[in-house]
């Protein structure tokens, strides 16, 4: 019975020390550049274009193209408005955003009249729970082309992971596949657009500090 217990109690002191080392990993990744001249170049009105998805996940691009659209005017950039975006890409026979390779950046300003367009893309999205194991992966990128010279005056890529591997406290596994559950995948692209954005220069829109979330006009165009 003492051999049970003695065998028992090692047990357990051998998991809670091994448990920090078994917890938790984290992998954050990002990647930004302007381009030298972006002063010279720097747009005032920009066309945030559809967003390509990449991941098994559907939709996950109309959350990012939402976040980067509902963001931006905190910059200090003017909006095309999204309804003329979408009239023209309709018009342009552009059905997926990987259709816009096609057409020229000059051509597409015209149409857009814009100054510069903003793309992006969703590479990985998920959430995966497997047992005492679970993660979240999401990495996505945008870019700004000038629309006169065709040039990427700026570039951002990120890469968010979290890994959570054998827990061995249950109410920490407990919590944490609730909270993994609960974060909804337009919560971490909502995060990963503002972090992105910092490295984004602020625009020439002067902004009214009374108002953080309409800073910079839509611009609706009237053909």
């Amino acid at each position: 019975m003492r051999n049970i217990r003695f065998h028992h109690f090692l047990l357990i002191v051998l998991l809670i020390v091994a448990q920090p080392a078994l917890s938790e990993e984290k992998a954050d990744k990002e990647i930004w550049e302007v381009d030298p001249d972006f002063a010279r170049l720097r747009p005032t009105a920009i066309a945030v274009a559809p967003m390509d998805n990449f991941s098994l996940e559907p939709g996950i691009e109309e959350a990012l193209h939402n976040e980067v659209y509902q963001n931006l005017s905190a910059k200090g950039y003017a909006r095309i408005s999204a309804d003329h975006v979408r009239s023209v890409m309709s018009k342009l026979g552009i059905s997926i955003p990987a259709l816009m390779a096609g057409i020229s950046p000059q051509r597409l300003g015209r149409e857009l009249k814009a100054d510069a367009i903003l793309m992006g893309q969703i590479e990985q999205s998920a959430s995966i729970h497997s047992g005492l194991y679970d993660a979240v992966v999401v990495s996505t990128s945008l870019r700004l082309v000038d629309a006169k010279s065709g040039r990427i005056i700026w570039r951002t890529e990120q890469w968010r992971t979290a890994h959570r591997q054998w827990q061995i406290d249950p109410i920490n596994l407990l919590l944490n596949l609730f909270a993994h559950a609960h974060a909804s995948r337009e919560g971490r692209i909502a995060y990963l657009v503002r972090e992105m954005l910092k490295t984004l220069p602020q625009g020439p829109v002067v902004l009214q500090a009374d108002d953080l979330f309409n800073q910079a006009e839509d611009i609706s165009v009237v053909p």
